[in-house]
């Protein structure tokens, strides 16, 4: 059993602005949703004789996340580079309006699908890879606390879909998704 987890808002999601694997922090209610995803957590999980291991993304807002939910539930934090969200290169840190001022009207700025590469930016091919390699190898039960697309692919692999299935599916930084069996369930944090 795995129990996936986005990291809580940050000021650059506020901005629209693409993060990559460059950082903003929390926002006060990217703080809730964290400590609330965690009480949620500890309810389902309950008492253990030994913390969960939690496999986390290094970048600064899913530790900060997991932080927070680390008050309520004892997590043995294992960092996983792999789980690192999508490298945008050249986008990093920009919004749309501003991609398109610095590098010309004739940007490709459309909603992620499979062929997207920003310029300098991973292919979603090079990370499903990165991604697949963790999840081979991956132990449960385990939290994870990932992004976005990180989020997407995790569940895609763990459902088996295909690729365009995994980037339709839905993100949220409001609740859990529990991995069993090859099923997904989202379970929302009260």
């Amino acid at each position: 059993m795995f129990y996936l987890v986005r990291h809580g808002q940050t000021i650059w999601n506020t901005e629209a602005r693409f993060q990559g694997q460059f950082d903003s922090p929390l926002t006060d209610l990217g703080r809730d949703q964290a400590t609330r995803i965690g009480k949620a957590l500890a309810g389902e999980i309950g008492l253990r004789a030994e913390p969960i291991r939690a496999y986390v993304s290094p970048l600064g807002r899913t530790r900060a996340t997991a932080e927070l939910i680390g008050r309520s539930l004892a997590m043995d934090i294992v960092e996983e580079p792999n789980l690192m969200e999508v490298h945008f290169g050249d986008w990093e840190g920009l919004t749309r309006e501003d991609i398109l001022s610095r590098f010309g009207s004739d940007q490709s700025i459309r909603p992620i699908d499979w062929q997207f590469q920003a310029p300098g930016g991973e292919t979603l091919d090079v990370v499903l890879a990165r991604v697949g390699a963790w999840y081979a190898k991956a132990e449960s039960p385990a939290v994870i606390i990932t992004h976005g697309v990180i989020s997407r692919l995790v569940r895609g692999l763990h459902a088996g879909l295909g690729h365009e299935e995994m980037l339709a599916l839905p993100v949220s930084q409001d609740g859990y998704f529990r991995l069993d069996g090859g099923h997904i369930e989202f379970v929302p944090a009260p």
